[in-house]
C-alpha cells in the first residue's frame, strides 16, 4: 500500500488548498503539522526568534486547524519537534514514501523538508504566479518595478480552486498526538491568545471588501498608523497560508466588475504583487538574504553586534516619540502598520547606525504576521542591500503627515502630554539630524 504524508505548515484552509485534493499513485495519505522549536525558542543574533504571544499564537492555531479535522471525523497529527525529525517518524509508522507540502519561501524549512530523505511533491498554493504561471527564477528581473511592468497591464494570476477534501486521507486517532506534543501544549497553550485562522480570514476579507468597502479608499487611508478599517489585515491570514492569496485577488477583482474598479482597488492588488515579488527574491538568492548586504559578494554571514542604542530602540524608548509609539504598539499588539515599518526600520539603521539584521530577527521575534520573505526583503529593501537603493526617511517629517495632531504618540507614550504636533518634538538626548530641522521649525510655527 503507498502513503504519503501530506504537511499542512502554512496550508491551514479549506478553500483554494490543492493539498486536500485526491492523490493519484497514492492509496492513503497522512494529514500533518508539525511546529518546530528551533523556529520559536532559539535565538538569531541574541534575539529569541518568536516572543511568547506569538508561539502562543501560532499553536493556538495548530490546535484549531486539528479541531477542525476532528469535526469532520478526520485524523490531523500534530507534532512538536525537529521538523524533519518528526517528519521521519511518522513516515516510518505509517510505511510512507513521499511527502506533500505547500512549498515554502524559507530556506530553513525548505531544507528541512529536503532532509527527510523522503520523495518531495511540493505545489506553490500560496504565491499568486502557480504552475505555468510560475517566474524563471534565472531571469527573474532585478527590481519590483521590472517585474510589475513584465506581469501588467494584464496580469494574469492562478484562478483559486474548490477542491474536495481527498477519501485517501488515513489516521489513527489515538496517535493524532504524542508524548513531547502534549507537555509542550500543557506548558505554551494560551486559550486567550488570538485566533487568526481561516474563518477569521475569510470574515475579514468579506467586511474589508464587501461590507466596508474599505478598498474604495485603501490607497488613502493605507498609511494610517491605526484605525480598523484602514489597513486590510490580510498579512495575518496570509503568511499563515489560512487565507490564499489567489482568492483575495480574485475578491478584488469581483469588487471592480461588480462595484468600482479605482486606483485604491488597483492599489491593494499591487501591494500583493510586492509580495509575491519578494516571495521569488527568496527563492532566487535564498540563504543569502541573510548576509549582511543581502546577495551582494562578498558573503558575510557574521552576527551583528548590537550597542545600547538598539536596546533603547527595542524598548521604544529612543527619545523620538513618533519611532517609540510604533514600537510600543508592535510590543503590545504584535501589529504595527507599513507606515510605522518603515519609518522604525529607516531609524534604527541610519540615525543609529545599527545592522538591519537587527531590527528583521526582532521584527520576526513580535509580527503576528510575520513572514520570512516579506520581512528580511523590506528590512533589505530600506537598508540598500541586495539589489535595492537605500532609503532613509525623515521621522519628523512623517509624524507631521501621518500624525499631525499627535493622537497615535499620546496613545501609546500616555506619558507624553504635550498638546497637538509639540508631543513629536524630540527629547533632549537625541541628535537632531539636519535635515529634521525645516520640519521641526514648521512643527514649533504651527503651534
Amino acid at each position: 500500500m503507498k502513503r504519503a504524508l501530506v504537511l499542512f505548515n502554512q496550508a491551514m484552509r479549506w478553500h483554494d488548498n490543492l493539498l486536500l485534493s485526491e492523490q493519484a499513485d497514492v492509496d492513503q495519505l497522512i494529514a500533518v503539522l508539525v511546529l518546530d522549536p528551533a523556529e520559536y525558542l532559539t535565538t538569531q543574533y541574541g534575539i529569541q526568534r518568536a516572543s511568547l504571544p506569538r508561539l502562543q499564537a501560532q499553536l493556538k492555531l495548530l490546535l484549531d486547524w486539528q479541531k477542525q479535522w476532528q469535526q469532520k471525523q478526520l485524523v490531523l497529527h500534530l507534532r512538536i519537534g525537529n521538523t524533519s525529525e518528526c517528519l521521519q517518524q511518522l513516515a516510518q509508522q505509517y510505511q510512507a514514501q513521499s511527502l506533500i507540502a505547500a512549498e515554502p519561501t524559507a530556506p530553513e524549512q525548505y531544507q528541512q523538508l529536503q532532509r527527510t530523505g523522503l520523495k518531495l511533491e511540493l505545489y506553490d498554493i500560496n504565491s499568486l504566479l502557480q504552475h505555468q504561471l510560475r517566474p524563471d527564477l534565472v531571469t527573474l528581473p532585478k527590481s519590483f518595478s521590472a517585474f510589475r511592468r513584465e506581469h501588467e497591464p494584464e496580469l494574469w494570476v492562478q484562478q483559486p480552486q474548490s477542491y474536495a477534501v481527498s477519501s485517501q486521507f488515513y489516521g489513527v486517532p489515538e496517535q493524532a498526538l504524542d508524548a513531547a506534543t502534549t507537555n509542550f501544549i500543557s506548558r505554551y497553550h494560551n486559550p486567550t491568545a488570538a485566533l487568526l485562522n481561516e474563518a477569521a480570514a475569510l470574515e475579514r476579507l468579506i467586511q474589508f471588501i464587501w461590507q466596508q468597502q474599505a478598498v474604495r479608499h485603501y490607497k488613502q487611508s493605507r498609511d494610517a498608523l491605526d484605525g480598523e478599517w484602514n489597513s486590510s489585515l490580510w498579512s495575518f491570514y496570509l503568511a499563515n497560508g489560512c487565507l490564499s492569496a489567489c482568492y483575495a485577488w480574485q475578491q478584488v477583482l469581483d469588487f471592480e466588475q461588480q462595484q468600482i474598479a479605482n486606483e485604491s482597488t488597483y492599489w491593494i492588488r499591487f501591494e500583493l504583487l510586492w509580495r509575491e515579488y519578494f516571495r521569488w527574491q527568496m527563492r532566487q538568492h535564498s540563504s543569502a538574504w541573510f548576509s549582511k548586504n543581502a546577495f551582494r559578494p562578498p558573503l558575510d554571514f557574521s552576527a551583528p553586534v548590537p550597542d545600547q542604542r538598539f536596546d533603547l530602540w527595542c524598548q521604544g524608548k529612543t527619545g523620538l516619540p513618533f519611532v517609540d509609539a510604533n514600537i510600543k504598539m508592535l510590543l503590545h499588539t504584535g501589529w504595527m502598520s507599513n507606515r510605522g515599518r518603515q519609518n522604525v526600520a529607516s531609524y534604527l539603521i541610519f540615525e543609529l547606525q545599527q545592522d538591519w539584521r537587527l531590527g528583521a530577527a526582532f521584527f520576526e521575534q513580535h509580527l503576528l504576521d510575520y513572514d520570512c520573505a516579506s520581512n528580511w526583503c523590506n528590512w533589505a529593501y530600506i537598508a540598500g542591500v541586495g539589489n535595492s537603493g537605500a532609503r532613509q526617511f525623515n521621522q519628523i517629517k512623517q509624524a507631521l503627515t501621518h500624525d499631525a495632531q499627535g493622537d497615535f504618540v499620546r496613545r501609546w507614550l500616555p506619558e507624553k502630554t504635550a498638546a497637538g504636533a509639540l508631543v513629536h518634538l524630540p527629547e533632549a538626548q537625541v541628535p537632531v539630524q539636519d535635515f529634521w530641522r525645516p520640519f521641526l521649525q514648521q512643527l514649533k510655527t504651527k503651534t
